[in-house]
């Protein structure tokens, strides 16, 4: 814990200051609806000071997002300005057609901690999205912060807008969480959320990490098959995959460099997402694409023409849930070799690799 605390320090000074008064992106574009409908999402992340659980303990061992946290004081108006700001911009595309829109409110944390958006903050958002009639709001928090007092606080904002929240679970395992993520959270605490916010009528989106560190491929595959199943037999409305990306300032980051970790196949990827799907056909599976197919983030032999393919691939099945694409790649012979050969190198060799060509 005190070397990943020192690690964020230093990167830490390399932060920049940006405008207070500006989100830290947002965008627009088609996403899946929580049922199951094609609409369209806004996507507003927040500048905020940061995750507490990185300043307090050092984060979890592959997430940058604290880069993205405001070096300076980021007071409950700036938020409130960020917000106004990203719904302006999108105002027109919201009063077309409400019904068919999502807002995601995200931050490099939580947003349902006090220490990072206020209350004053929180219950403006959250009320203004209650008034746009829009179909849903999407938010992300630690389960620590998902409380009764908060949840009935949140409900009684929004009204009776769709709500989930997304949090990282990142694996089923508690070892794995704990120990190669350093996520600070159990089972336990996760069950305790998803009750809670069962009583509101909220729903809870599983955030799963594919492939960790101190893992091998093979075992990243079938850790990631079995947290899927899981999340969604214990009541999780959707899982949402997150191949794993190298992002800078982490502990992951220095094992990659190492040659001690490589980010995982998109092999892997499409096979945990067909078995999860397949097993679940009623629920839905979804899984990001940002990163790949970069050095950082999941791909197959850099230079192989799959890799585009893949990525659009999974881009479409998360959109449809259809696997019928999903299932003619995986069909496909190009470089699934080498992939294979991988597998079985890294078990001999008992200990995880990285990217040997």
């Amino acid at each position: 814990m005190e070397f990943l605390k020192e690690l964020r320090k230093g990167y830490l000074r390399k932060r920049r200051e940006k405008d207070p008064n500006l989100p830290v992106s947002t965008w627009i574009g088609k996403d899946i609806l929580s049922n199951g409908r094609i609409g369209r999402s806004v996507t507003v992340i927040l500048n905020t000071p940061g995750c507490r659980w990185a300043y307090e303990q050092g984060g979890c061992t592959m997430c940058g997002y604290l880069m993205d946290s405001s070096p300076r004081e980021i007071t409950s108006q700036h938020l409130i300005n960020q917000f106004n700001y990203a719904i302006e911009r999108y105002c027109k595309e919201i009063e077309e057609n409400p019904k068919d829109i999502c807002i995601k409110i995200f931050t490099s944390g939580s947003f349902l901690d006090e220490g990072e958006v206020p209350r004053e903050a929180r219950r403006y958002i959250l009320r203004k999205i209650g008034e746009l009639g829009i179909k849903e709001v999407v938010i992300e928090s630690r389960p620590e912060y998902i409380r009764e007092e908060t949840l009935e606080e949140v409900r009684e904002c929004i009204g009776d807008v769709n709500m989930e929240i997304g949090v990282g679970v990142e694996t089923s395992n508690e070892e794995i969480r704990n120990y190669s993520i350093h996520k600070g959270i159990s089972n336990r605490d996760i069950l305790k959320a998803l009750d809670l916010a069962r009583k509101y009528s909220i729903g809870m989106k599983a955030y799963l990490l594919i492939k960790p560190l101190f893992i091998t491929e093979k075992d990243a595959v079938l850790d990631s098959i079995h947290s899927g199943n899981w999340c969604l037999e214990v009541g999780f409305n959707r899982v949402s995959y997150c191949p794993a990306t190298v992002h800078r300032g982490t502990l992951m980051e220095i094992f990659w460099k190492k040659m001690q970790y490589r980010p995982p196949f998109l092999w892997s990827v499409l096979k945990i997402i067909y078995q999860v799907k397949r097993k679940n056909p009623g629920s839905i599976v979804i899984c990001d694409t940002s990163g790949i197919p970069s050095e950082r983030g999941a791909h197959n032999l850099p230079r192989c023409r799959c890799n585009r393919e893949i990525k659009e691939v999974i881009e479409g099945f998360t959109l449809t849930q259809d696997l019928s694409d999903i299932k003619r790649v995986l069909e496909m012979d190009c470089c699934k070799d080498y992939w294979e050969r991988f597998l079985e190198f890294e078990e001999r060799n008992i200990v995880p690799l990285g990217e040997y060509l």
